[in-house]
C-alpha cells in the first residue's frame, strides 16, 4: 500500500482496485465551477504489478481511487483519460477526471417531458451508473408549452449538449450546486454567506493575492433577452434602461436565450447578475493541505484590516504533491 504522507495523513492509491507504489508527484484539482475535477499522477516504474511497464503499455481501462489512510476520506475517483510512458526516466504518468466525466462525454436526445429538474438528475445519475443526493424541486421543465414542444429540446444547438451540460443548466436555472463526490452526484441548493463559516487569518497562508474586477461594481447588473416561439415575442429584462449608466463600467452585461418566458428572463438577470458580483473580490491562497476545506466552503479571512476582511466561498483548490519537496494547496474563493 501506498503510505505518502501528505498534510499529516497518508493516501492510498488504487489502479482497478489493486494498490499501487512508487509515487512521485500528484495534482488534484477540485472545483465548484461545473466542470470535473481532474487528477495527474506520476510513478516510479518497478517489477510490483501495478509498477511495470508491461501493464501501462496493455491498460485499455483504468478506474483511480485516491482516499487517505488514516480516514479513509475519498480525495477523488475517477477514470483515466490518457497515459504517459517514459522508459527512459523509468516513469509513468496518469491523467483523468471524476465519474463526471461519463456525462460530459455523452450526448442524450431526450426530451424528459413533464419532470422536475430533480427528477431529470435522477434519471441522469441512473444512466451513468451514478448514485444520487438531489434536492427536490418544484415546477416541470421537460414540457414547454401544450403544442407538443419541449423546453430541453428546442435551441440551436440542443444537439450538440451532453448530459453535463443539461445538468448544468438545471442547477444554474435552481440557483444549485452540482458535482460528483466520488460515485455520487450532488445536485443541492448553493451554501451562502449565512453558513457557518471556518476562520481563515493570513497567519494560515503562505502566500496571499486578492484580485478586485474594477469593472464590476456594486451597481453592475445583467441583461437578458429571448425570443420566444410560442408567443411570437421577444422579451427584454430592462436593467439596464431601468438605471441608465453613468459610466462605461455600469453598463449591464447582456445574455440571450431561447423560449424564455417574461418572467424567465426577469429570473435569469437577477441570477446573472448574482453570478457577476462574485467576481469582484477573489481571493488566491497558497497554503499547506488542509483537507478540511473543499469547494463550497465557506470561509472568513481576516488580518487586513480592511473591507477585504470578509466571508469567501471556496471555488477551487489545487492540491500538489511531491515526493522530495512535499504538498501545497493552492485556493481560489469568491466574496459573498
Amino acid at each position: 500500500m501506498t503510505n505518502t504522507m501528505v498534510g499529516g495523513a497518508g493516501i492510498s492509491i488504487s489502479v482497478n482496485g489493486i494498490q499501487i507504489q512508487g509515487l512521485l508527484h500528484a495534482f488534484f484539482s477540485t472545483t465548484n465551477c461545473f466542470s470535473a475535477d481532474t487528477f495527474a499522477l506520476t510513478f516510479a516504474l518497478g517489477p510490483s504489478p501495478l509498477s511495470n511497464i508491461g501493464f501501462w503499455s496493455a491498460a485499455s481501462l483504468a478506474y483511480v481511487e485516491v482516499s487517505t489512510i488514516t480516514s479513509s476520506e475519498i480525495l477523488i475517483t475517477g477514470m483515466v483519460d490518457s497515459i504517459l510512458i517514459d522508459p527512459v526516466l523509468a516513469t509513468v504518468a496518469i491523467e483523468g477526471r471524476d465519474l463526471s466525466a461519463s456525462m460530459i462525454d455523452s450526448y442524450r436526445q431526450q426530451d424528459f417531458v413533464n419532470q422536475t429538474a430533480s427528477e431529470v438528475v435522477s434519471a441522469i445519475a441512473g444512466y451513468h451508473g451514478l448514485n444520487a443526493t438531489v434536492s427536490p424541486t418544484t415546477g416541470t421543465v421537460g414540457r414547454y408549452y401544450g403544442d407538443g414542444y419541449t423546453r430541453l429540446s428546442l435551441g440551436r444547438f440542443s444537439q450538440l449538449r451532453s448530459d453535463w451540460d443539461l445538468v448544468v443548466q438545471l442547477a444554474r436555472e435552481n440557483s444549485f450546486d452540482v458535482f460528483v463526490s466520488g460515485t455520487m452526484l450532488v445536485f443541492q441548493p448553493s451554501t451562502g454567506a449565512d453558513s457557518a463559516a471556518v476562520p481563515l487569518a493570513i497567519s494560515n497562508v503562505q502566500r496571499l493575492r486578492i484580485e478586485r474586477a474594477l469593472s464590476i461594481t456594486a451597481s453592475t447588473t445583467a441583461r437578458v433577452q429571448s425570443w420566444n416561439s410560442q408567443n411570437m415575442a421577444s422579451y427584454d429584462s430592462n436593467n439596464a434602461a431601468a438605471t441608465p449608466a453613468a459610466t462605461p463600467s455600469d453598463q449591464a452585461f447582456l445574455f440571450s436565450s431561447s423560449n424564455l418566458t417574461s418572467q424567465q428572463v426577469t429570473d435569469a438577470a437577477g441570477r446573472y447578475t448574482s453570478e457577476l458580483s462574485r467576481l469582484a473580490t477573489m481571493l488566491h491562497l497558497d497554503m499547506p493541505w488542509d483537507l478540511t476545506l473543499t469547494p463550497r466552503t465557506v470561509v472568513l479571512f481576516q488580518g487586513t484590516n480592511s473591507v477585504l476582511d470578509t466571508t469567501y466561498r471556496i471555488d477551487s483548490i489545487e492540491r500538489h504533491y511531491n515526493s522530495k519537496s512535499g504538498s501545497t494547496q493552492s485556493v481560489r474563493a469568491a466574496a459573498i
